[in-house]
């Protein structure tokens, strides 16, 4: 599994201004189509994403990302990971401690079961099925899958 947290001024910029709210961004990109910038982030919160929330979020972000990319012409959108969202990187399993899951791991044929327990930059443990404890770092897990 790789392991790129969004990086660049951009997805640093937002990071900065979630994580004082307690949400995590799992996905970042931004780009010019025809002379308007889009940028699109996928979001995560310990309750979800509410719509006051985006909105507190959008309104403090906006002049920052004008300036960031001396663009007045700029479009934001939040999404949400969704209820069962195959992990795309590594670094954002530190949003989904406590959930369930389905996993493939790197030395092994059929996907297992388990909770994940934590997480950081560098490994993760997951609370199998049977109760054992297993440790996993980026190259030791091929896939993982919220389970609900």
């Amino acid at each position: 599994m790789r392991n790129r947290p969004p990086t660049g001024p951009v997805a640093d910029t937002i990071r900065e201004l979630v994580q004082e709210m307690d949400y995590y961004v799992l996905e970042c990109s931004h780009q010019h189509v025809k002379g308007r910038t889009h940028v699109h982030c996928v979001l995560h919160g310990p309750g979800g994403i509410d719509l006051d929330t985006l909105t507190t979020i959008h309104r403090a972000l906006q002049p920052r990302l004008e300036a960031i990319l001396d663009q007045r012409d700029l479009r934001i959108e939040f999404s949400s990971p969704g209820v069962e969202r195959t992990i795309k990187s590594f670094h954002e399993l530190q949003a989904f401690i406590g959930r369930p899951a389905t996993l493939l791991p790197a030395d092994a044929d059929d996907w297992q079961s388990g909770t994940l327990a934590t997480a950081d930059t560098d490994t993760c443990t997951f609370t199998m099925q049977d109760g054992t404890t297993e440790t996993f770092s980026a190259a030791t897990l091929h896939k993982v899958r919220l389970a609900d």
